[in-house]
């Protein structure tokens, strides 16, 4: 559990109570798996409550033992339950906030759950509403050992699966169903499932970045995008490779390049960059190449618990990296019509360096 750094920011903000309410911030505070539903109650200086469906009680009593308080709600009565919050529950939350007079209360409101939307609505009536998304999403960014560990573990999965993969071959094969065997082998691996919807795009549909599987059959002088990820013990892993046939001159040109830009740019990585200092890097070889016009989204992102985290590697966000963040690092060019080429990787920011999670080669023949 990690609910001394929430102690921290109620300190910081010299807050009175706060209410997590977002599902992946309940479960980083907390550890407690499948936290749909629930959700923090933290009074400064006071015993911590989840505030959880009836039908999950049992189940989160047993999770988080006797250091945190588990309130059961419902709508309808229920017998055999201590201190059952019956009726709406955003009523309890207000009534309980408002008759304790607390004068500064938190909320995560950046993801904007219906019940977050509601009590803060509501609340600033009565109290000081204070959003601290960004202070938890900063903590969240900064991984842990254990974190990275986690974060590694679903890499090998998503990396072996896809070996397998490759081993057996994936020409003639549609792009569902070359998605399909990479999925299964990341489950069948320990994976809990994917990270994303896994992306197989041959041919002209490689030149969306955001393509997904089709009925199309991959053919043998299509250049092939795969970008894939494990879900393991909650954490996500995301890789990238584009597989280019011999004979494509042109693709394997871009290929190189791209792979230059993800190696110049992994090499700018370090504590105290500023997170658009490696999207720029990558820009630079690309627009040496000549295809930085191609370049059309940003270098990379945080991963964790979510695909998606903070920080972004990107023009004109000027986030200051941290040891211990765990990022992407993929650029790509895209040529309508033609094709496209992708390569991602994981990497820890360090002091001095940035750590390679990755085993996989960036340049695959094929």
């Amino acid at each position: 559990m990690r609910l001394s750094k929430l102690v921290k920011i109620v300190d910081e903000l010299n807050l009175d109570a706060v209410l997590i309410t977002y599902e992946w911030n309940v479960f980083y505070y907390v550890s407690v798996p499948r936290p749909g539903g629930s959700f923090i109650l933290y009074e400064k200086g006071g015993t911590p409550k989840i505030l959880t469906p009836a039908l999950d009680f049992w189940r989160l009593t047993d999770e988080v033992g006797e250091s945190i308080e588990v309130i059961p709600y419902t709508t309808y009565e229920l017998p055999g339950f201590p201190k059952l919050v019956k009726g709406k529950l955003s009523d309890w939350i207000i009534k309980y906030l408002s008759d304790s007079r607390y004068g500064r209360v938190g909320l995560d409101l950046s993801h904007s759950t219906p019940l977050a939307r509601e009590v803060s609505e509501r609340l600033r009536n009565h109290a000081l509403v204070e959003d601290i998304s960004s202070q938890i999403s900063m903590q969240r960014s900064i991984k842990e050992p254990e974190e990275i560990e986690l974060i590694n573990q679903a890499l090998r999965i998503s990396e072996s699966s896809f070996n397998k993969l490759l081993n057996e071959g994936v020409r003639e094969l549609s792009e569902k169903e070359v998605a399909a065997k990479l999925d299964s082998y990341m489950r069948l691996s320990g994976a809990d499932g994917v990270a994303f919807e896994t992306i197989v795009a041959s041919g002209p549909n490689s030149a969306y970045p955001h393509a997904y599987p089709t009925n199309k059959k991959v053919s043998r002088d299509d250049v092939v995008v795969f970008d894939f990820g494990a879900r393991f013990m909650n954490y996500c892993s995301d890789t990238t490779r584009t597989l280019v046939p011999g004979a494509n001159e042109e693709a394997k040109k871009a290929l190189e390049a791209v792979g230059d830009a993800l190696n110049v740019a992994t090499d700018t990585i370090r504590e105290g960059v500023k997170s658009s200092e490696p999207d720029s890097a990558a820009r630079e070889v690309l627009r040496r190449h000549g295809l930085e016009n191609y370049f059309i989204h940003s270098l990379g992102h945080g991963v964790g618990l979510e695909i998606h985290e903070r920080p972004r590697l990107a023009q004109g966000i000027e986030d200051t990296l941290v040891e211990g963040m765990v990022v992407t690092v993929e650029p790509g060019i895209y040529i309508h019509n033609r094709f496209g080429i992708r390569l991602e990787n994981l990497v820890v920011v360090r002091k001095s360096k940035a750590e390679v999670l990755n085993r996989l080669p960036l340049i695959i023949s094929v």
